[in-house]
């Protein structure tokens, strides 16, 4: 059965096939697939038929594909083998993979990108944390270094008015007569 065997056959060029608008010379198929534009009846279904109808073989679709309403498509048309049907899928599969692994990979880096952010706000909360801990700890040292600043003037202070209370005591005592100085050791005799 060679590609002559279709015209010997008679299918598609026997002159006894029943009319139909669908493979007429004069006839045009619409964009929906299920009328016909006719050059002389104007638009008519692909099954209709009149008498200007001319054979036209090279219209007519064969019977498993008379279904398909539209325009042919490639993949409708061709039948592919097993081999090719394996491959096919095999790219797909591997066109998957490929997605799903660059999906992983995006949510990876989000996910680190995330936990960096985290990172530097942990670190940048303990950094002002630990700078005002050192701020309390210089106002706290500030605060003693005054406290201890104002002990110290009040000793100083303390001091020089003992001094000065000594001073004056002694200036009193060298401005008392001599007689009194004597007579204190007689009256210590006498009380005993």
């Amino acid at each position: 059965m060679g590609i002559l065997s279709i015209f010997k056959s008679g299918n598609y060029f026997d002159k006894n096939i029943a009319p139909k608008c669908d493979y007429c010379l004069n006839g045009k198929r619409a964009r929906d697939g299920n009328k016909v534009l006719c050059q002389k009846r104007g638009l008519v279904n692909s099954d209709y038929s009149c008498s200007k109808f001319v054979y036209s073989p090279l219209k007519r679709i064969p019977v498993k594909q008379l279904n398909f309403v539209g325009s042919l498509a490639d993949e409708d048309i061709y039948s592919e083998s097993a081999g090719e049907r394996a491959e096919k899928e095999a790219l797909i599969k591997a066109e998957e993979e490929a997605a799903k692994a660059e999906r992983l990979s995006k949510e990876a880096a989000q996910h680190m990108e995330a936990k960096e952010k985290a990172d530097r706000e942990r670190a940048e909360r303990e950094a002002a944390a630990k700078a005002e801990a050192e701020r309390e700890a210089a106002e706290k040292a500030a605060e003693e270094a005054k406290a201890a600043e104002e002990e110290t003037a009040d000793k100083d202070k303390k001091s020089e008015n003992n001094k000065e209370a000594k001073d004056s005591k002694d200036k009193k005592d060298e401005k008392a007569p001599e007689e009194t100085k004597a007579d204190k050791p007689e009256e210590k005799a006498a009380q005993n």
